[in-house]
């Protein structure tokens, strides 16, 4: 089957942030609380997703933090549609859109044991430039200039 990719900027409805949680549920096995509440409240919000034949397979998800910095805050892809090359392109039409935008660095952050998303961050330029401890936990925060 084909992957098909969509952007979703500044509007989104209920069914949307519902299908997304489902998603997000099956991704990280528990719901996003605030994921509404940010996708609805924090400036230049975006989501880019992936489907397959009508259903949301995986996500990416930001917003602005600044003029010119933006928080790839959420995303992921549904465990039986892995090792695909679905998050980099994912992340690839992210930056994209937010050279695009104007924007001229983004940042993240992933939970310091999750190797995977430390991967693929290095490999797509990012660079480490901290680390926090948040909610019981240690992560690693990343910085990329978009330029």
């Amino acid at each position: 089957m084909t992957v098909d990719y969509s952007l979703t900027v500044d509007s989104f409805d209920e069914r949307f942030v519902a299908a997304l949680a489902q998603l997000g549920e099956a991704v990280f096995g528990a719901p996003k609380a605030d994921l509404g509440w940010r996708l609805g409240h924090m400036p230049s919000a975006s989501v880019v997703c992936a489907s397959e034949a009508g259903r949301l397979v995986a996500f990416k998800a930001g917003y602005a933090v600044g003029r010119s910095r933006y928080y790839s805050w959420l995303g992921g892809v549904h465990p039986h549609f892995r090792r695909r090359g679905i998050a980099a392109e994912l992340m690839r039409r992210q930056h994209a859109w937010l050279r695009e935008r104007g924007f001229e660095t983004v940042e993240t952050a992933t939970n310091q044991g999750n190797l995977p998303m430390i991967r693929a961050n290095l490999e797509h330029g990012f660079m480490v430039c901290g680390l926090r401890h948040k909610s019981g936990r240690m992560q690693v925060l990343f910085s990329k200039d978009l330029g």
